[in-house]
């Protein structure tokens, strides 16, 4: 269940400009709106500087790309 959760944001927030604006301002709100448990919040917490980026990310971890 938390696997899917984090998936599925991680999904909408690489998907939609929109979204990705609003964790580069305000992360935790965002967060914080969707309820999360505070294990996924911690996770997701670690991946935003990943998840609000604006150009590609340059990173060799295996587990990163398709």
């Amino acid at each position: 269940m938390e696997e899917q959760q984090i998936q599925e944001f991680i999904h909408k927030a690489l998907a939609d400009e929109a979204v990705r604006s609003e964790l580069a301002s305000d992360a935790a709100g965002v967060i914080r709106r969707e309820g999360f448990s505070p294990r996924v919040e911690r996770i997701l917490s670690r991946l935003m500087p990943y998840l609000a980026f604006d150009g590609p990310l340059e990173s060799d971890e295996k587990w990163w790309h398709a």
